[in-house]
């Protein structure tokens, strides 16, 4: 029925149902490639970005509240939180370490040396809760510690 159709249809028409056909057919391709993606995981690394060190769920862990990674060129990573009643916010600062001497910007904020890698944490606290955000650098960076040293230890073994 259909090919009797476009056989005595005008040619503009028949170019109209191939264009249709054939967005049909792309966005039938595009609904299968997203369904078959990845999903996205909180609890997972970012390959490829220096400073994605830590999860969003072992930030969250820390911070008790679920955070998000905004999107990043790869040196900075900023956190935030996504629960409006437990405000924070937190940042991963990755850099090149070419001297062997990092340069902190926040001298109150910690910073990591791993593999020609230094990693500055900044904990965003209101001025009333300065300690707090001290205390969830300072457990952040133990884990991340203990995950490095992990790394390290493991990688240290293989040939």
């Amino acid at each position: 029925m259909l090919q009797s159709y476009l056989e005595s249809a005008p040619s503009n028409e028949r170019n109209e149902i191939v264009r249709a056909a054939c967005a049909v057919a792309l966005l039938v391709v595009l609904f299968i490639a997203f369904a078959f993606a990845p999903a996205r995981d909180p609890s997972k690394l970012i390959a490829g970005v220096p400073c994605s060190i830590l999860s969003e769920q072992q930030i969250g862990a820390v911070f008790d509240a679920p955070m998000r990674l905004r999107p990043t060129d790869g040196t900075v990573c900023q956190y935030v939180s996504t629960d409006s009643h437990k405000q924070g916010m937190f940042f991963v600062i990755a850099r090149h370490d070419d001297a062997g001497v990092a340069t902190n910007p926040n001298p109150n904020a910690l910073t990591l040396r791993h593999r020609g890698r230094s990693y500055t944490l900044i904990a965003i606290a209101d001025p009333a809760h300065a300690n707090l955000a001290l205390l969830r650098e300072q457990q952040l960076a133990l884990r991340l510690d203990h995950r490095l040293a992990k790394r390290t230890s493991a990688h240290s073994l293989s040939p």
